[in-house]
């Protein structure tokens, strides 16, 4: 399901102007406005030069304020705009974060094992910061120029038509010589993007994993690879400086060469078959128009390089915004009083990541209020199989039954009441010890937090810290323990009491004691619960009745541990290899 990737700016346009209509309207005002007093100045030198100093100075105060104050209005209406820009954009900026958050959300889990954790920073970051640049100080102060370049033609043609003639005249040389550098620009905009990306890439790479790096010396390695990198991206930039350099300097030619232009024809001596034979204040207010109509046009080489590099990055947030969303919920519900246990059917599923299938025709029953354990090898499909039972991904073929009702089609908030999950890797929020267990969701109340926090062995030491459990945890704040934290992860799981607990590797990388205290906890919330566990270890079953070996993304033999240790299959082998001191991977 996809949605039109340019809607998010119509959409976010349309919000910030209901919500702030004033400095629209503010800005809209202020462009107009500016673009009708920009030629008075002028107006009122030609008055000064040919009225006034040739009469002894004859009003020259009044002129000479009225050439200051025509200035300084110029200067108070470009703050107002400049400052009606800069809330509205802010303002936009924050419904486009708040659309892109929400969108972030709908995301399927495939976006997020394919696509770099720091290309989707980069596009929340300095891309959406580019499109604040896109309407502060690009798209508005160049409609602005624009304007200001309409009203200082008029005003010259209303002097003198041949001289408005040529003043056109340098309108179509700038208009290729922009042309050339817009889209020279835009590419080389586009490349520094992408390079800026692969750093905000490696970066979090790197510091992510920067524990593991010390650990095994490699910290020369990853700073020799991240210099590929920035090379790449500083050859990216100087390509594009290149032309962000020549720009102005052509720019600059062309205005010398028609300003002398317009003086050498409005000259009454030029030596030319055309002498216009211009007052000296009206050959000054036509020099000054032509000043003044060239500095919009330079501003707008500047502006253009902003809105070359804030196009580049929209084109990067449309990107994110092409990108198909996953709606899950709605479509099926869980209705009255969960009972203690639910079945959960597995019925022929295929599934797949991209090409190769991972799950091929797997089948599995689990009765409501049993534990079974799925074991084998790195890379059987025992994963992929409890995220299809968690509702996490879509069947390709097949069913996938909880209670009686498709996981995937389950409201969100359904799904958490319906089964817990414990996954391998636990993720600690920098949050309190309480939003880390109810997600910040509302329903829950405290003494749910509190039952299951104590349930799981965890209260005490929730109790003992600073602030109990409103104490802040995660990175830079109180720290807990690797083994804490899977008993936090398990509290988070059964805080809403659900029938189904779905524990992927939970004592994975425990030492034996810690290991002894996740099982007891594991044990005391199981009563009346249907129980999957997923482990490659044998040894990491817990108390399950029934066992099923997967290899190669089916299930090859099922059957409670005392029937299969008897059988010559697969678990009597993996068994005799754990027995032996051998480790399964």
């Amino acid at each position: 399901m996809s949605q039109d990737k340019r809607a998010f700016l119509r959409d976010s346009f349309t919000t910030t102007m209901k919500q702030n209509p004033i400095y629209g309207i503010t800005v809209v005002a202020a462009i107009i406005f500016g673009a009708l007093i920009n030629t008075w100045p002028s107006l009122v030198l030609r008055s000064i030069v040919d009225e006034s100093l040739p009469n002894a100075g004859l009003d020259i105060w009044r002129l000479g304020f009225t050439y200051l104050g025509t200035t300084l209005l110029i200067g108070v209406v470009d703050l107002i705009r400049e400052y009606g820009a800069t809330v509205f954009g802010q303002r936009l900026l924050l419904n486009i974060r708040k659309l892109m958050l929400d969108r972030l959300s709908l995301l399927p889990m495939s976006y997020y094992n394919t696509v770099p954790a720091g290309d989707t920073i980069s596009r929340f970051t300095g891309d959406i910061e580019a499109i604040d640049s896109l309407f502060t100080a690009g798209l508005v102060s160049a409609i602005a120029d624009l304007l200001k370049i309409i009203g200082f033609l008029l005003a010259i043609y209303s002097i003198s038509i041949p001289i408005g003639v040529v003043a056109t005249g340098s309108l179509p040389i700038l208009y290729l010589v922009t042309d050339y550098f817009r889209r020279n620009m835009f590419e080389k905009q586009l490349s520094v993007r992408r390079k800026v990306s692969d750093i905000n890439t490696s970066i979090h790479e790197t510091y992510s994993g920067m524990k593991i790096i010390k650990i095994f010396g490699m910290e020369n390695f990853f700073a020799e690879r991240f210099e590929p990198i920035l090379e790449t991206h500083r050859l990216a930039m100087n390509s594009n400086s290149v032309y962000v350099s020549w720009f102005p300097c052509v720019t600059q030619t062309i205005r010398s060469v028609f300003i002398s232009a317009v003086l050498v024809i409005g000259a009454s001596n030029n030596g030319l078959p055309m002498a216009l034979g211009l007052s000296l204040g009206t050959l000054a207010a036509l020099a000054d128009l032509m000043i003044r109509l060239f500095t919009p046009i330079q501003a707008i080489s500047g502006e253009i390089q902003t809105i070359q590099r804030a196009l580049a990055g929209v084109q990067r947030v449309e990107d994110f915004f092409s990108q198909d969303i996953q709606v899950n919920g709605a479509s099926e519900h869980v209705s009255g009083d969960l009972p203690e246990g639910v079945d959960v059917v597995v019925d022929d599923i295929w599934f797949s990541y991209g090409d190769s299938d991972v799950l091929t025709g797997t089948s599995l029953v689990l009765p409501a209020g049993t534990k079974a354990a799925i074991a084998g090898r790195t890379g059987s499909g025992k994963t992929t199989l409890m995220n299809l039972v968690a509702g996490l991904y879509r069947v390709n073929r097949g069913k996938v039954s909880v209670g009686g009702v498709d996981p995937f089609s389950l409201p969100a908030e359904e799904r958490r009441r319906l089964m817990g999950i414990v996954p391998q890797t636990v993720h600690v929020f920098n949050s309190s010890v309480h939003d880390n267990v109810t997600l910040r969701d509302s329903s829950i109340s405290r003494e749910q937090v509190e039952m299951a926090l104590e349930t799981v062995g965890l209260l005490d030491v929730v109790n003992n810290l600073p602030e109990g459990a409103d104490t802040f945890i995660g990175e830079g704040s109180q720290q807990l323990s690797f083994g804490q934290t899977q008993l936090l992860s398990l509290a988070r799981a059964i805080v809403t009491d659900p029938p189904l607990l779905l524990l992927d590797e939970l004592t994975s990388g425990l030492d034996a004691l810690t290991e002894k205290k996740v099982l007891s906890a594991i044990r005391g919330v199981s009563e009346g619960r249907s129980i999957l566990t997923i482990s490659h270890r044998l040894s990491g079953i817990i108390d399950a009745e029934t066992v099923h070996i997967m290899d190669r993304g089916k299930i090859v033999e099922s059957g409670s541990p005392g029937e299969l240790v008897k059988r010559d299959g697969w678990y009597s082998i993996y068994k005799n290899i754990e027995d032996r001191g051998w480790k399964m991977i």
